[in-house]
């Protein structure tokens, strides 16, 4: 339910400018307002937790747009067309496909959970108001051959961790010395439990400040998420750090998939 209204409150919000604006409003000025997203045949426009794909006479019914840092609440026409539109995310970029044969004109609306920023827009996460930190899936940075993140709600992971060298990592930024537990959200398909991954954290100088490896625990599914907790490390350099995720062996055929990474602070002894 709270899913169909949010996705009315959008149409309503396109509607609105295509009423004040004209229908064209999305394609007037695409390359100034997100040139990143914007192709041969289709003019983007991003707007708070929105992006809209406008498309042109002689616009592709399989479009590339770049990946982005947010998860993917919803996907659809404007005009309220019921022709299926399929996102299917690659490492780099996600591939827009749809069958519908009067799409010249047509607008295709995008719902994020959040701002939907290129990898090259994130900046270093910061603390929460505890001194923890709390890194999702959709910001991490993957690198590797199949690896990448997947945004559709019913996944939001960073999923296809097949490869060996395959990581996953995140640019935070530690304001004060301490000690944090270290737990993980993951998920992992029947028959496919007894892989170990390691979580490293570097510095600024590229000198590991903390590790710890860990067993990876079948769930029933890859998207059957459970947190566990795998132990704490002490982090006692200030400054913009990078913790990774990799594999150390892969039993089966698939690591694991991740929604999230929480570092808890622990309380200082001395205080």
């Amino acid at each position: 339910m709270r899913n169909g209204i949010g996705k009315t409150i959008c149409l309503l919000w396109v509607l609105s400018w295509q009423v004040a604006f004209g229908p064209n409003v999305f394609a007037q000025d695409a390359g100034a307002a997100f040139a990143e997203a914007s192709s041969k045949g289709v003019a983007a426009f991003r707007e708070e937790h929105l992006l809209i794909l406008r498309l042109q006479v002689g616009a592709p019914k399989k479009l590339e747009i770049p990946r982005f840092a947010a998860p993917l609440k919803s996907v659809s026409w404007t005009d309220l067309s019921e022709v299926p539109i399929q996102v299917r995310p690659e490492p780099d970029y996600w591939i827009v496909e749809h069958a519908r044969q009067d799409s010249s004109g047509q607008s295709i609306l995008f719902e994020f959970g959040e701002e939907p920023k290129l990898l090259s827009e994130l900046q270093p996460i910061q603390p929460l108001s505890d001194g923890s930190f709390w890194l999702p899936a959709h910001l991490a940075t993957t690198s590797g051959e199949k690896i990448r993140y997947e945004p559709q709600s019913f996944k939001n992971t960073v999923g296809y961790w097949t490869g060996k060298n395959d990581t996953a990592s995140w640019s935070l930024e530690l304001e004060k010395p301490g000690r944090f537990n270290v737990a993980i959200l993951q998920g992992c398909g029947a028959g496919q439990g007894g892989s170990v991954a390691a979580i490293s954290i570097v510095g600024s100088a590229d000198q590991e400040l903390a590790s710890l490896e860990f067993e990876v625990q079948e769930t029933g599914n890859f998207q059957d998420f459970h947190w566990r907790h795998l132990g704490s490390i002490e982090l006692l350099e200030t400054g913009v750090h990078r913790l990774t995720v990799s594999p150390r062996q892969i039993a089966k055929t698939a690591l694991m998939d991740v929604r999230a990474i929480h570092l808890i602070r622990l309380p200082d002894p001395k205080q």
